[in-house]
């Protein structure tokens, strides 16, 4: 019998394990590669960069601005030890983020894309990030506003990958959004993901191209949006 993975809320000390993930499933998706095309000359600076954009996650999730969910499996290695294998990071609406007492809500920010990273493009991390900023804004938060949650990031283990995962905890992200009677689900998809997501009901609202000046490669994905009744 196929065992169904377990949901939990990631803790900050979970930073590790969401970090090997990514580590191991994000080159499989083409954005990464394109923004960190130097990642396998500097891999100490790749590794400690990838740390810092999950704990700064991790940080915000303090604050009511993320739902960070992690998907557990027995090891491959050791069946009767239960492992992180896939993790998705979910932005809430703004009415979850925290105020301090009688202080305003604290403001957040995506994680920095720390520019002096060596294992980077800093012209095409600022170039993703405009692109990508100007498209949620047009498809996404135009029309919902803070009625919708946006799938920020969804990454599997590639060993562990094609066991539910990625569905259980996309699952888990549209239920909640019912729960709290939102009108969408946002995303924007990797090539792996876009049969995943259609599958679950989304559908393409529109291609994101991002591309340098004077430069041949570039970058085109679909964002995606799921209706709520």
């Amino acid at each position: 019998m196929e065992i169904k993975p377990a949901l939990r809320r990631a803790i900050k000390s979970d930073v590790e394990a969401i970090s090997r993930i990514a580590l191991a499933s994000m080159a499989l998706d083409p954005q990464w590669p394109y923004r960190f095309p130097l990642a396998s000359v500097y891999p100490e600076d790749h590794k400690k960069f990838t740390r810092i954009r999950y704990t700064e996650y991790l940080s915000n999730q303090d604050i009511g601005a993320f739902d960070i969910m992690l998907a557990e499996l027995p090891s491959n290695e050791d069946p009767s030890t239960t492992i992180p294998i896939a993790f998705a990071i979910w932005q809430l609406p703004g009415s979850h983020i925290k105020r301090t007492g009688n202080k305003q809500k604290p403001s957040t920010k995506p994680p920095s894309d720390h520019l002096n990273r060596r294992d980077a493009s800093p012209v095409r991390m600022q170039q993703f990030r405009k692109t990508i900023s100007k498209a949620k804004e047009e498809w996404f938060d135009n029309r919902f506003g803070e009625s919708q949650m946006c799938l920020t990031t969804l990454a599997t283990h590639p060993e562990y990958m094609r066991r539910g995962a990625g569905s259980a905890l996309c699952e888990w992200g549209i239920r909640k959004a019912v729960a709290e009677n939102l009108k969408a689900v946002t995303l924007f998809s990797s090539p792996m993901g876009k049969r995943l997501y259609t599958k679950l009901g989304f559908r393409q609202v529109g291609l994101v191209h991002t591309q340098v000046e004077g430069e041949e490669e570039f970058l085109e994905f679909p964002g995606m949006i799921l209706e709520l009744k």
